[in-house]
């Protein structure tokens, strides 16, 4: 019995030493929040190369404009292949603005990641190095594309080659066209530097890759005016899919029918085939990956 008469321990029904609960395990972030997170680290590292960005856009709108230069001085005198100055115009500027919505770079930082051991901490991280890499396209690319849109409109109040027909249908067209070509390129380089696994030199085989894709993309001249076995093999392979394609959907050279049709597939195709080939080399590679730093 206790002093005030009460028995010793817990009284029935009462509970005499409650435990703590457990704490409830914090719960995933969606991968919309993951995207967010790496959207917004990403646009902040770019803030810190401002005059960077600016030079490297500058050098994008460089060549293109250069082309349109010297083909509108061959057009002087007349249609080149059913293309006269404004069609050769509103190709080049379409050029400018494609290029930089499917502009891929990540060959650059993949090489590095993979020799200089920074490839380690991204290892551990939950989500795969390849979604930093997505981010970092797209913050770049919201900022860079929404200048050569701007450029445009502006040349284009006053320019009237460069104006394209208020089509929303052909707009939607292009746009679906654009973002293939976009997943493409990006798995296409992002492969290349997959390459580093195996050897110090990735970079050279994709300098090879974009030396070819001067002439198969387009971006030298339209396609219709390279030699017919040329512009096949441009069609057959991805490069016309990466770039000329949206490029000539962009600007109505394509009709909205069975060749919009024949086009995305041969786009869905190549992005397929690449994807593959991003997750062969990935998973070999990181198998046989060993560094020290990062």
């Amino acid at each position: 019995m206790n002093d005030d008469g009460g028995t010793r321990g817990p009284q029935p029904g009462l509970v005499a030493d409650t435990a703590a609960p457990a704490p409830r395990p914090a719960p995933r972030a969606s991968w919309l929040e993951r995207y967010a997170a790496l959207f917004r680290a990403a646009w902040l590292v770019d803030l810190q190369y401002r005059a960077a960005i600016v030079i490297w856009l500058l050098l994008g709108v460089t060549q293109p404009l250069v082309m349109l230069t010297i083909w509108w001085s061959v057009a002087g005198g007349g249609a080149v292949g059913g293309y006269g100055r404004p069609e050769f115009a509103r190709y080049f500027f379409a050029v400018m603005l494609v290029d930089q919505l499917t502009l891929a770079w990540d060959i650059w930082y993949i090489d590095r990641w993979v020799r200089e051991g920074e490839l380690n901490f991204r290892l551990v991280r939950p989500f795969n190095p390849i979604h930093e890499a997505i981010a970092d396209n797209l913050a770049y690319k919201t900022r860079s594309a929404s200048l050569v849109v701007v450029v445009w409109v502006v040349v284009a109040a006053v320019w009237p080659a460069v104006r394209l027909p208020l089509e929303p249908v052909r707009w939607a067209a292009a746009a679906m066209a654009i973002m293939l070509a976009a997943a493409l390129r990006f798995l296409v380089s992002f492969s290349h530097g997959l390459f580093a696994f195996w050897t110090t030199r990735a970079t050279g085989v994709f300098q090879l890759h974009q030396g070819v894709s001067m002439f198969l993309a387009g971006r030298i001249a339209p396609l219709a005016l390279l030699p017919p076995a040329v512009a096949t093999v441009a069609g057959v392979l991805w490069f016309r899919s990466s770039l000329a394609f949206p490029v000539e959907v962009l600007t109505g050279t394509v009709p909205l029918g069975m060749p919009f049709v024949r086009g995305i597939a041969v786009q869905l195709i190549w992005t397929l085939v690449w994807l593959a080939a991003y997750r062969a080399l990935w998973l070999r590679g990181v198998r046989r990956y060993e560094a020290v730093g990062g």
